[in-house]
């Protein structure tokens, strides 16, 4: 009975081990599939990654065309290079957790969307150009080429190697750019001037007399000093009649000047020099202010219609100011509420901010009709198709910058 007891135990002991034994291969088939398969998802995973960061990015056509991300590439980096710097004034002006990217307009659209906007539609006009250019004839003259070559070692020496290694701009990119971005200038210019507009009828409602420049040249001592705080105070009347007795004593000198703009500087370049081919002296540009000097020196332009808050003067000053000659320099030291002066008039009439309202507004209009002309131009000639899916993928501010 025990014997018979004994086998029998051992026998379904032995189909226990049987049954393990297939259970563990089981799993271990289980586990390698499971194995298998969890590499498979790995390999996809990483082969979609690397086809999503390395494949060919297709952003439009134009006319069957194909314009890649890597075509544009120059063209976001220019407008993002501008928007970081305005970037870093934004931080400057608003601290340093400001962002200017992020800022909305009145639409609802931040800086980012509206620069990305911009870079996309300059880059379809530019193709067009571009394009009307090559059919027209035109070609880069050697000026052209001396210039985009120029352009394109200063744009690739100016950046950093961030941007370099993040966009993988070369300079061969950057001749690239200038390149078509000259001819296409080139034929842009020749276009607008074949436009119907009347640069006469334009500026007629700019008033020459309104926009009379006044350039000057000025020493001065401020009445006005820096507190504790950084704020700027008034100084005591005592102070200004200091102020003003110091310029006095050096009006003399000023007003004496062959250059009028050498009295404040390094009292090195008082010294004589002489013209090497010529050996003619070159006479020493005069008397320089005392050493610990509180004088000043400023030049300024205004024009006829600008007020104390944007001209610096009081009234009463800029009204003397505008009766100069040019050339001429005030009689002895004057003063307003700001400070005292010793002032040159350099240019009475000067016709430049008449000249750039002018050319502002001519300006505008040549762009307005531009922008009316290319649209017909491209409903004509044209057939552009944004591939939206990979350029809601470029996020500006992030694409060539860190």
């Amino acid at each position: 009975m025990n014997s018979a007891k004994h086998i029998s135990n051992q026998t379904i002991k032995s189909g226990d081990r049987k049954n393990n034994s297939g259970q563990t291969q089981n799993n271990q088939k289980k586990i390698m599939i499971m194995s298998g398969i969890g590499a498979l998802i790995v390999l996809f995973l990483v082969i979609m990654v690397c086809w999503e960061n390395l494949h060919p990015r297709l952003i439009y056509t134009i006319n069957g065309n194909k314009v890649y991300l890597s075509d544009m590439m120059v063209d976001i980096y220019m407008s993002e290079a501008t928007g970081e710097y305005m970037n870093s004034m934004y931080k400057q002006n608003y601290g340093s957790s400001s962002n200017y990217w992020q800022v909305e307009d009145d639409d609802g659209m931040t800086n980012a969307e509206r620069i990305k906007d911009n870079t996309l539609e300059a880059s379809m006009q530019k193709y067009m150009m571009y394009y009307e250019a090559e059919a027209n004839g035109y070609t880069l003259s050697d000026e052209d080429n001396t210039s985009i070559e120029q352009q394109a070692s200063d744009a690739y020496d100016q950046m950093d190697t961030k941007a370099k290694n993040k966009s993988g701009i070369t300079k061969e990119d950057l001749i690239d750019y200038y390149e078509m971005q000259t001819l296409a200038n080139n034929y842009k210019s020749a276009w607008i001037d074949t436009f119907d507009i009347d640069d006469a009828a334009i500026t007629a409602g700019v008033s020459q007399a309104d926009y009379r420049q006044y350039d000057i040249q000025y020493y001065y001592i401020p009445y006005t000093q820096t507190d504790e705080s950084g704020e700027s105070v008034p100084v005591s009347d005592e102070q200004k009649a200091a102020a003003k007795e110091e310029l006095s004593a050096s009006y003399a000198d000023i007003a004496g000047l062959a250059d009028f703009t050498t009295y404040i500087d390094s009292a090195d370049t008082a010294a004589q020099t002489t013209d090497a081919e010529s050996a003619t002296p070159t006479p020493a540009p005069g008397p320089k202010a005392p050493e610990g000097t509180n004088i000043q020196y400023n030049s300024k332009s205004f024009i006829e219609t600008d007020g104390a808050d944007s001209v610096g003067f009081d009234d009463a000053l800029i009204a003397s100011i505008k009766a100069m000659d040019n050339e001429s320099i005030t009689d002895g030291v004057v003063e307003d509420s700001n400070g005292c002066y010793i002032i040159k008039m350099v240019n009475n009439n000067n016709p430049e901010r008449y000249e750039s309202e002018c050319d502002s507004l001519i300006t505008e209009e040549e762009s307005r009709v531009f922008d009316e002309e290319i649209d017909k131009l491209e409903v004509d000639k044209y057939y552009i198709e944004l591939n939206d899916a990979e350029w809601d993928k470029v996020e500006f501010g992030k694409t060539t910058i860190n």
